[in-house]
């Protein structure tokens, strides 16, 4: 066979220059021991690289495990804007800081209180939703909705009929549910108020919308019914599709689905495009909808529920667990139904947040961190009475609203 020349010679001359002489078929023995040889150093490579992959892996959850339990015991104050506002003014997490709104306007400010953009209106009683960087706040017992993102203001609606709630899509359309003497509506519109989609409901035959809430991408809607049959209320849970699936079906409906007998479903919610949430009284149902829903889960809850608490990837229950000695108890699913957390505690807080896998909870003058496996990573006396504590999904880093500042503070 031939001999192949290898090094720098084959260019440069290089006198140096080492000959390679692969094995033939007159050396069977030597080539089987040369395979042998890679066999086992290809082994003792693939056995290292998973070594090193395992080590990696449990040093990560080792680390997680630690950076999960670390405690807190005060708190520093990184920036401070002093709160100038009514009492009636609410906050609300948006961005990489927050919105502050009320009756006269709404303005976005980032963490450290300086204003990014703001519009002065006048509502009844504002409520907002937040969906992506699309913000939209529309007055309930009005007619009038604006839509916003991060760079400013989109557009606004005018409904000409009264809103009693909505909801809005990452792209900006806006979900309303609307009240006209005998009929509801759920109008669909774009920020530049061009309607999109009306469904009209009688209270006679569909019922009351209790709760709406539209997919990601503004093309779903769950909406939960309460109506009368015979001496009983019952709730009728239906799916809408407004893209090119619904078009041929009866007022764009899907599916619906009434199996809830006397539980009243008050909590609807979707999560991205294809999950939906439905929570009655004692009762989570969880919905999958790629083009027709259908129910995947349902998970019956004993105990009393007392507040629904959603985050971008959890449904908190809180329940009333009197009955066992401690006050209160927190069940925590994902959106598979999966119960991630369980804890129990005696304080009556006034809000309680889940921030990713933090539980936030505050009285008027305490902050208390718990982990999702019971621990109390903190609690925290403040210097003033607490309003609300915003976060952003990073533990130890939240805005604070007391009395008199909004304060963006790092627990340590």
């Amino acid at each position: 066979m031939a001999d192949i020349i290898s090094g720098k010679s084959r260019f440069t001359g290089d006198s140096s220059a080492k000959v390679v002489r692969f094995p033939t078929n007159n050396n069977a023995g030597e080539n089987e021991d040369f395979k042998k040889k890679l066999n086992n150093h290809r082994k003792r490579m693939a056995f290292m690289a998973l070594l090193i992959a395992g080590i990696l892996i449990v040093s990560v959850i080792i680390l997680y495990y630690i950076m999960d339990g670390i405690t807190y015991s005060t708190y520093s104050v990184l920036s401070s804007v002093n709160r100038d506002d009514s009492e009636t003014a609410e906050y609300a997490v948006y961005g990489d800081g927050y919105i502050r709104y009320s009756n006269d306007g709404i303005a976005y400010h980032n963490r450290n209180g300086e204003v990014i953009w703001d519009k002065t209106y006048s509502m009844q009683k504002p409520q907002i939703k937040t969906c992506g960087e699309i913000v939209a706040v529309g007055d309930i017992n009005g007619s009038s909705i604006y839509v916003f993102n991060k760079a400013g203001a989109l557009g606004n609606v005018d409904t000409s009929m009264t809103i009693s709630q909505i909801e809005v899509a990452k792209q900006g359309v806006v979900a309303a549910v609307l009240e006209d003497n005998d009929a509801n509506y759920i109008n669909l519109y774009n920020y530049n108020n061009d309607k999109i989609y009306s469904v009209k409901t009688s209270l006679s035959g569909d019922g009351y919308p209790i709760d709406i809430s539209i997919s990601d991408d503004g093309t779903k809607l769950i909406a939960s019914y309460l109506y009368v049959s015979g001496e009983k209320i019952k709730t009728n849970v239906v799916f809408y599709n407004f893209s090119d699936v619904g078009q041929n079906e009866t007022q764009r409906i899907v599916g619906g689905f009434n199996h809830y007998n006397d539980t009243i479903v008050g909590d609807v919610k979707f999560y991205g495009n294809t999950t939906a949430i439905a929570i009655g009284e004692n009762i989570i149902s969880i919905y999958n909808i790629n083009e027709y829903p259908n129910l995947v889960k349902e998970i019956t809850i004993e105990n009393e529920i007392q507040k629904v608490i959603f985050s971008d990837k959890y449904i908190g229950l809180l329940l009333d667990n009197s009955d066992t000695g401690d006050i209160y108890k927190l069940a925590v699913y994902d959106t598979n139904g999966k119960m991630v957390s369980k804890v129990s505690f005696n304080t009556q807080y006034e809000n309680i947040v889940l921030d990713n896998k933090t539980i936030v909870m505050n009285t008027s003058s305490t902050l208390c961190l718990m982990n999702f496996s019971g621990k109390v990573l903190a609690d925290i006396q403040m210097n003033l009475p607490i309003d609300k504590i915003l976060t952003h999904n990073s533990r130890g880093n939240y805005i604070c609203v007391n009395s008199k500042y909004i304060q963006n503070i790092r627990l340590k």
